[in-house]
C-alpha cells in the first residue's frame, strides 16, 4: 500500500506530499451573506383591531409592565421588542384578550402573566 508522499502514478508528483501541493489552495473567497434587516410589521385591518384579540401586529402590555409587538417571524426584532408569533410568548398571546391569564412555556419552567392591554 502506498501513501500520498510515496510517489507513483497519480495526482501527486514523486516525493511530494499533498500538504505541499497547490491543488487544494482555495480558488474563491468564502463569502458569508448577511441576513436582510427585519422588515416592518404588517398593519392590522380595522375589524381585527376592533375585536381586541391578539393577532399579528398587536401591541400587548403584560402585568410586569413590558410591552411587545406580536409580528410575523420575518419581522421579529428583539431590540425593538417585536416577538414572533412562533415564539413561546407569541404562541401564548395569540387569540387572547386584555385581562386573560397566559402561561409561557420556557426551558427553565413556565411563567405566568396577565395581559393588561391590547392595542393596534
Amino acid at each position: 500500500m502506498r501513501t500520498l508522499d510515496q510517489g507513483g502514478p497519480g495526482r501527486y508528483p514523486t516525493g511530494v506530499s499533498k500538504a505541499f501541493t497547490k491543488d487544494d489552495d482555495p480558488v474563491e473567497q468564502v463569502v458569508v451573506e448577511r441576513l436582510p434587516p427585519p422588515r416592518e410589521p404588517a398593519t392590522a385591518d380595522a375589524a381585527v383591531a376592533a375585536s381586541g384579540v391578539v393577532r399579528a401586529g398587536a401591541f400587548v402590555t403584560l402585568d410586569d409592565g413590558a410591552e411587545y409587538q406580536v409580528v410575523e417571524p420575518e419581522a421579529a426584532d428583539a431590540a425593538h421588542r417585536r416577538i414572533s408569533v412562533e415564539s413561546p410568548l407569541g404562541r401564548a398571546l395569540l387569540g387572547k384578550r386584555a385581562g386573560d391569564a397566559i402561561v409561557v412555556e420556557r426551558p427553565r419552567g413556565p411563567a405566568d402573566h396577565r395581559i393588561v392591554s391590547v392595542r393596534y
